[in-house]
């Protein structure tokens, strides 16, 4: 996994090289989008969670699907700096706002995305919503590179894109799941509000360099289709 494959076409040392470097070339935008994603998320992810303790699934599902969906779209900022810093090109931090309908794009990918991977959680132990992942994970990237307008079509995009790669895109995922599970940390020695911040900081620090490093899989990948 540390050289470049004929199948996966980067290596995972490129992978974080260009996501840290990317990272550190832009830190403010690509940091504060993330946090304005994260916040989002936690905003409808904490009362999902207390719907849950007292059983009402359907609403606790509900809040999880709109939370993911609002920050989904909200992140579009956040794939587009992600993407300028793995090309290594600085950071226009209006550029996101003056496509306004690819927030549109998003949205509707999102839902169909987020809607699957809840299903697929909730059945055959979480095997669709992997499955899932493995196809469509690159959709906000496909948006936020301007290839379409079209939310099913970004998804389809994205799907082509990781043809004949699943089991590297499998094994560079769980990579940077543990990556971004090691930002978040220190919410695992104990739960109070300083710990929570700094698993939050920590987290958005972590999966701001993933995002970075993904768009560099996302580039490798678009020029392998466009070749086919």
């Amino acid at each position: 996994m540390t050289t470049r494959s004929q199948t996966f076409g980067i290596s995972v040392g490129s992978i974080f090289a260009t996501g840290i470097r990317g990272f550190l070339a832009n830190p403010i935008p690509i940091f504060l989008a993330g946090a304005a994603t994260i916040g989002v998320y936690l905003a409808f992810r904490i009362p999902a969670q207390a719907a849950a303790n007292e059983t009402r699934l359907i609403i606790s599902l509900a809040l999880d699907l709109t939370g993911l969906v609002v920050a989904s779209v909200v992140s579009y900022p956040w794939y587009s700096y992600a993407l300028a810093a793995g090309d290594g090109k600085p950071v226009d931090v209006a550029a996101p706002f003056r496509n306004f309908d690819r927030f549109t794009t998003q949205a509707v990918a999102s839902f169909w995305f987020w809607a699957g991977v809840l299903l697929g959680v909730r059945y055959l132990y979480g095997i669709p919503a992997i499955v899932a992942l493995l196809f469509y994970a690159f959709y906000g990237y496909v948006i936020a590179d301007g290839v379409t307008l079209s939310g099913l079509k970004a998804l389809g995009h994205s799907a082509r894109l990781g043809e004949g790669k699943r089991v590297g895109m499998f094994a560079i995922g769980a990579l940077l799941f543990a990556f971004n599970f090691f930002g978040a940390i220190a919410i695992g020695f104990t739960l109070n509000a300083l710990t929570i911040a700094l698993a939050v900081i920590g987290f958005t620090l972590t999966s701001s360099i993933t995002l970075v490093g993904g768009a560099a899989i996302y580039r490798t990948f678009s020029e392998a289709l466009e070749q086919k």
